[in-house]
């Protein structure tokens, strides 16, 4: 189960209706496992509605696709809360991420952009943590953002940019740490912990 949890929410994002509507479904996965890693528990009714394309409003043709894509997405949530409370890595489609040649694909970089994304909507939360410079906490949310970065938008023209990301790791170095990382991220925002 642990090792696929996604798996159930790939499976209801490729049924026509939901693909047509649905955000992509790697990006509805980095979108999710941003805000369950919100310091705060954001309500599903405040951000399920992000998981649909702009332009379109959540809706479906019958009762048991709803279910079926709220369990799925729910399925995927809890798993990430699971992860985050034990500390443990996430379950992520990493073998996606990467083609023959080590470069990112398409479905890395939109789980990159997901995931920024739902960070940017609750980033507000995430600074009333008051984490101090330099803290585990700090710099794991500044390494997190800064290799997410990178793995969304590789070929940046900013040439400030691409001086940073030429001192981050390679991608597949970044690719194998995310799942780690993240849940690590997450573990410290989902705990009632002093930062300091």
């Amino acid at each position: 189960m642990a090792d696929k949890a996604y798996q159930l929410l790939f499976n209801v994002c490729e049924i026509p209706e939901i693909k047509k509507n649905a955000r992509e479904c790697s990006e509805i996965i980095g979108f999710i496992t941003s805000i369950a890693a919100a310091p705060i528990q954001i309500e599903v009714e405040q951000w399920m509605p992000f998981l649909w394309a702009e332009d379109s409003a959540p809706s479906f043709s019958d009762e048991q696709m709803a279910v079926d894509f709220a369990a799925s997405t729910l399925h995927f949530y809890e798993h990430c809360l699971s992860c985050y409370q034990q500390s443990l890595p996430l379950s992520l489609p990493t073998d996606q991420w990467l083609d023959e040649g080590l470069q990112v694909t398409a479905q890395g970089r939109v789980f990159a952009a997901g995931y920024l994304s739902a960070f940017q909507s609750i980033e507000a939360l995430w600074q009333s943590l008051n984490l101090q410079p330099g803290s585990e906490p700090e710099q794991l949310l500044q390494t997190s953002l800064m290799l997410l970065s990178k793995l969304a938008s590789p070929d940046s023209a900013d040439a400030q940019i691409q001086l940073l990301f030429s001192q981050l790791p390679d991608m597949p170095e970044i690719v194998d740490s995310l799942p780690a990382l993240l849940g690590r991220l997450g573990h410290f925002s989902t705990q009632d912990i002093a930062y300091a």
